[in-house]
């Protein structure tokens, strides 16, 4: 009996020693493992910690002589499937088996596995609460007796504080990888953000940073940003499914999916953060992992602050075009400070052009197409700036209703010089929001050139009048120039008073100042040609003048309209005109 007693003090001063000579987990168990071994004169031993996230025990490394994660990682038991270990585990009782191969109470893959020839098993723990349990097997020696089994549970509460210290101690250090991964991170996307703002330089930070590739993608799961991002990995509905926390499997592989955290801040939700979880370097580390998620925080924020600068920008723009476009200018000065603080550096003339972006709203992989943070409209406006900068050497471009407004230097002795650029602005303003959205498409309207700012509120208006029909049109292939409307934009750009009125006067316009200033009847006469069917004679007669009269007249009227009215698209522009201008007298409203 002393003898015995003296083993038992021998086995907790031992045990003691252990856990106060090693603070590293595996380090820990190893030593552990090797003291059971020689107490009780076994092979080997292992630990199984209880996972109460997927309510099942884990065999830790090392074990049974093992260090293969692989076979290690493999030998895990749910509550659910039993076995010796659940048992022990549940009812706190240890258990002694002689003959592992035929005990009923073992999983003989198990026994099979670590070639169990006996196993005697206690549980650990802790203030009333089982942690796990564990192993002692194949006894070197004769077989397990009572006398080991009351050492083994002797020592099981030393060991199950030893274990849960030495975990809690790996717990704290990861956390504190993760904190100092996390504060790295943040602390070099902050100085990329100061330095060089906008999502792709963050991504490309990011990526360089943790060696990988990192792509960010919207609410609907359409990339905005990639550096260095695999070709094959296409965003799909099946990245937001089947895995518990930031793309991690539930047996702690990686998966082929992609890594992913939330972009938000608040109840602004931006959308994600991806970063590839397997390349050369191996699978994506924990620590990574944590960091990343922390790292979106930087990415929340500066969404914030493009949608911040945009909306800043829309509503200083905004109110700067409004007052230019009112008539309320005060002097020449005041129309030269507005126009340079819309970022026009000349005196003019100007064509007004508008860019009406229209977004896909369908999501091509099933995602939400909701974008809280920042929606497509303000994504592509810093790259609309520099493209201006670019093509007209002024980045004159504004927020504008729901779109772009540019104002395009004038060329009014080559007009197709702006038609040029207009479709250079409208091609490129094409292909980013394509590139941004899949299959959106981009309008252009372009009003005449104008030499005043005075007169910006009128080219302003045509521009508007161009883009309905565009928009009735559904036109996207080039920009609608006014001046090229003609009759559509009274046929299908609006019919309001304004434009009728101003249809009118473009069509008749030259032929009613003559007849003021000549005191000439050349309007009467047009309007009397077309009432008898553009033949001549039958006009004279009409006008009770000689044919050679009307002759005449009729000269002076395709000199002053450009052309013969008689003919082509300027017949229909001329008789649509006289029809509007008849509707003065048939309504009492002006044309």
């Amino acid at each position: 009996m002393a003898g015995e007693t003296t083993r038992q003090v021998e086995a907790l001063v031992r045990v003691g020693r252990v856990l106060s000579s090693t603070a590293d987990y595996e380090q820990a168990l190893a030593a552990l493992i090797t003291t059971i071994s020689d107490l009780l004169d076994v092979e080997t031993a292992g630990f199984m910690l209880y996972d109460a996230e997927h309510e099942e025990l884990r065999l830790q490394q090392p074990a049974f002589g093992i260090d293969d994660p692989a076979v290690i990682a493999a030998y895990r038991v749910t509550l659910r499937e039993g076995g010796n270990a659940v048992r022990v585990f549940l009812s706190h009782e240890p258990y002694i088996a002689r003959e592992a191969p035929t005990d009923r109470r073992l999983i003989s893959r198990y026994v099979e596995l670590f070639r169990a020839r006996s196993v005697m098993t206690v549980p650990l723990v802790v203030e009333g609460e089982a942690i796990g349990v564990c192993h002692a097997i194949n006894k070197r020696t004769g077989t397990f007796t009572d006398a080991d089994l009351d050492l083994f549970t002797l020592i099981a509460p030393l060991l199950a504080v030893s274990v849960q210290s030495a975990d809690m101690f790996r717990q704290l250090r990861g956390q504190r990888r993760q904190l100092e991964r996390a504060i790295h991170l943040q602390r070099e996307l902050s100085r990329t953000a100061f330095d060089a703002p906008g999502i792709s330089s963050l991504t490309q930070r990011l990526s360089d940073l943790v060696g990988r590739g990192v792509m960010v993608v919207d609410p609907g799961l359409r990339p905005l940003a990639s550096w260095r991002w695999p070709s094959d990995l296409a965003p799909a509905q099946s990245w937001l499914g089947g895995s518990t926390r930031f793309g991690l499997l539930d047996d702690d592989r990686v998966s082929t999916r992609p890594a992913l955290a939330p972009i938000a801040v608040g109840r602004n939700f931006g959308g994600w953060l991806a970063v590839a979880t397997t390349e050369d370097g191996g699978d994506l580390d924990e620590v990574d992992v944590r960091a990343v998620e922390h790292a979106a925080s930087i990415f929340a924020l500066e969404m914030l602050r493009e949608r911040t600068s945009w909306e800043v920008e829309s509503r200083i723009k905004g109110d700067i075009i409004q007052h230019l476009t009112s008539g309320s200018l005060t002097g020449r000065g005041e129309a030269r400070r507005l126009l340079s603080e819309l970022g026009s550096t000349a005196d003019g003339p100007w064509r007004v052009v508008t860019l009406t972006p229209h977004w896909r709203r369908a999501s091509p992989t099933g995602g939400a197409d909701r974008d809280e943070v920042h929606g497509p409209t303000a994504r592509i406006y810093p790259a609309l700036v520099e493209l201006c900068r670019e093509l007209l050497g002024v980045a004159s471009i504004a927020p504008w209703r729901d779109g772009y407004l540019v104002l395009l230097p004038a060329s009014p002795e080559d007009p197709q010089v702006d038609i040029a650029l207009a479709t250079d602005l409208l091609t490129r303003g094409q292909a980013m929001a394509d590139e941004r959205r899949p299959g959106s498409t981009m309008r252009a309207a372009v009003s005449s050139p104008v030499r005043a700012a005075t007169e910006l509120g009128n080219a302003l208006q045509e521009a508007d009048r161009a883009a309905r029909v565009a928009d009735a049109l559904d036109v996207t292939d080039r920009p609608l120039v006014f001046e090229h409307l003609g009759v559509y934009r009274v046929l299908l750009g609006g019919s309001g008073p304004r434009e009728r009125a101003d249809f009118v006067d473009e069509a008749l316009g030259a032929l009613a100042a003559h007849d003021a200033d000549n005191d000439s009847d050349l309007l009467p006469t047009l309007r009397a040609y077309v009432q008898a069917d553009f033949v001549a004679a039958a006009a004279a007669r009409r006008l009770f003048v000689h044919p050679n009269t009307l002759a005449y007249r009729l000269k002076a009227i395709r000199r002053l309209l450009g052309g013969d009215p008689s003919e082509g698209d300027l017949r229909l522009q001329v008789e649509l005109a006289l029809k509007l201008q008849d509707l003065t007298t048939l309504t009492g409203v002006p044309a």
